[in-house]
């Protein structure tokens, strides 16, 4: 018995938690909600940034706040609310992007985009959604463009380069610099005899001189090392103001241009470069330069001379006639100087530009390929989704409907509709109820309570004679006592016993909901417990049948027994 029971137990359980589970909903406040499925996914991912591009094709931007402040993302339990960050959000143009830091993600990982909540303040915010956010960027080239002599400047200063062919004798642009596959995405490659990227001068990149603090940094892959063609390769230069590169004996080096109007050379690292990508980077803050290789620190030297100004063009792979043979990606240069930490994020991770954020580098993880973010379909929430916010009860006659409803929010208002008609506006949620009189018989109206949310609940009635009330308590009584008649015996008793108990239960329950709705919960937790304990019955049975031995065969062992145990 302590086993069916427990059977049973375990049973309603697991209705229950379906139940729930399929009625999830993570804030009933806002109306709305997209399931986005991650695809492109190579192998597991851990705290990354996913993004998420919005357009009129995937989304009703009417149902959202005009600038995207009730956005928000929760994973896939539909509790643990995302951390995100709106890069764009055009109304006018229906058109978005935003990018979402996901814990965990496999391919096919899903997570909720939440919205339509009017009074919801905004929650972007950058710091909480990337890995860190680094501030001072003046020029950023990271030459994903693929195509065209155009390397465009992302840190929002639009200082573009133009990639030239150097050949002064036609400068025909036949052979500028190539688009390739690169350190992350695409990539310049630069021939070593007259490819190179000009980029004009301009005030932000005037800044650093304002400062005294400058940042250089460039993913490089030499094609033709410095020490086998035997000249000392430029990766950024500009005149009168710093020389960034790679000496004879493959090592970084950089020269600044002081505030007396002359060179410095700052200093060489230590470390011997080769033919594999490798980030390299300076600072110098005035008082002490560094060089950096692949995030560490390769070499420290002090420098206490101002930066002069200047108002020449910055070179990219070239200085005079000696151009870099390799290929160059993800250049920066910032009017600050960059502290160790940043300069490890940046080698660790990816550097995230963008116009949309001027002066900032966002870092984020990186993988290739690419996750994708796919939009589902939109849900409304409905009350019934929810935890029944709003309970609707009715009560029922021949020629009437009564419906009563109350609410859990004691200071939400509704407005109810009956029949798609709005018959109350801003009415209490707290109690409140509706007649609806002269109905026919079997004739169905439909009452549609909607809260100050737009969430909502629904029923459907039919106004019905129903028996009197004495014949309710007779279908209880009855119920209750087949219900002690089937835990009470056993065997094929109890089995006839369930399945009346069951017939009972589900009529009894039918006349409940009107006469009493919460006795109605207690018959359904009855039926569906008889209902199991009836299967362990049928399975108990036979499974003692299968055991039993056929007649012949007891029959054999009696007679051997009473001949004294031989054969």
């Amino acid at each position: 018995m302590r086993k069916v029971l427990i059977f049973g137990f375990v049973m309603i359980c697991l209705l229950f938690l379906t139940s729930v589970a399929s009625a999830s909903w993570w804030n009933v406040n806002w109306k709305y909600r997209r399931e986005i499925t991650i695809t492109n996914v190579s192998g597991a991912l851990t705290d990354y940034q996913i993004l998420v591009e919005l357009n009129s094709s995937n989304f009703n931007f009417s149902h959202a706040q005009e600038d995207g402040s009730d956005i928000r993302f929760v994973a896939n339990d539909d509790e643990t609310l995302l951390s995100h960050w709106i890069e764009v959000w055009d109304f006018t143009n229906q058109s978005a992007k935003v990018w979402v830091n996901v814990s965990e993600i496999t391919e096919g990982a899903k997570i909720f985009m939440y919205y339509g909540n009017e009074n919801a303040s905004d929650a972007s915010d950058a710091n909480a959604t990337f890995i860190r956010v680094i501030d001072g960027v003046v020029g950023a080239w990271h030459f994903d463009e693929g195509n065209g002599t155009i390397a465009h400047d992302t840190s929002g200063e639009g200082n573009d380069g133009t990639l030239y062919d150097g050949n002064t004798t036609n400068n025909d642009g036949n052979t500028p610099p190539q688009w390739i596959d690169g350190k992350f995405g695409k990539a310049l490659s630069f021939d070593g005899v007259d490819d190179y990227v000009d980029v004009p001068d301009s005030a932000s990149l005037d800044s650093p001189a304002e400062s005294d603090e400058i940042t250089l940094l460039a993913w490089v892959k030499f094609s033709t090392l410095p020490s086998e063609s035997g000249n000392a390769v430029k990766i950024l230069r500009r005149e009168h103001f710093f020389e960034f590169g790679v000496n004879t004996a493959n090592k970084e080096y950089i020269w600044l241009y002081g505030d007396d109007n002359a060179w410095h050379y700052i200093g060489a690292g230590n470390t011997t470069l080769d033919k594999n990508w490798h980030m390299l980077a300076v600072t110098s803050d005035n008082v002490t330069a560094k060089i950096f290789i692949d995030g560490d620190v390769d070499a420290e030297y002090s420098y206490s001379l101002g930066l002069g100004p200047t108002s020449f063009a910055i070179y990219i792979a070239k200085f005079g006639n000696i151009y870099f043979n390799g290929t160059i990606d993800e250049v920066c240069i910032y009017n600050r100087a960059l502290s160790e930490e940043e300069i490890s994020d940046l080698y660790n991770n990816y550097d995230y530009t963008t116009p949309n954020y001027p002066n900032k580098v966002l870092v984020r993880k990186y993988t290739e390929p690419e996750p994708v973010a796919i939009v589902g379909e939109e849900v409304l929430t409905t009350l019934s989704g929810v935890g029944k916010l709003i309970r609707i009860e009715r009560e029922i006659g021949a020629n009437y409907i009564l419906w009563k409803w109350n609410c859990t929010n004691p200071n939400a208002l509704v407005d109810v509709f009956v029949d798609g008609s709005e018959v109350l506006s801003a009415a209490s949620a707290v109690s409140g109820e509706y007649l609806l009189t002269d109905v026919n018989e079997n004739e169905l109206h439909i009452i549609k309570i909607v809260n100050s949310f737009n969430a909502s609940d629904y029923v459907r009635d039919e106004a019905k004679t129903l028996p009197p009330f004495s014949f309710f308590l007779a279908l209880l009584l009855t119920t209750f006592v087949l219900l002690v008649i089937t835990f009470a015996t056993t065997s094929t008793i109890r089995i006839i016993a369930s399945i009346f108990t069951l017939l009972f239960t589900a009529f009894t329950y039918k006349y409940s909901i009107y006469y009493a709705s919460p006795l109605s919960y207690l018959l359904l937790f009855a039926f569906f417990f008889t209902f199991a304990l009836m299967l362990v019955e049928v399975l108990r049975m036979l499974a003692s049948t299968i055991r039993k031995k056929p007649k012949w065969e007891e029959d054999f062992w009696s007679e051997w027994r009473e001949g004294g145990g031989e054969l």
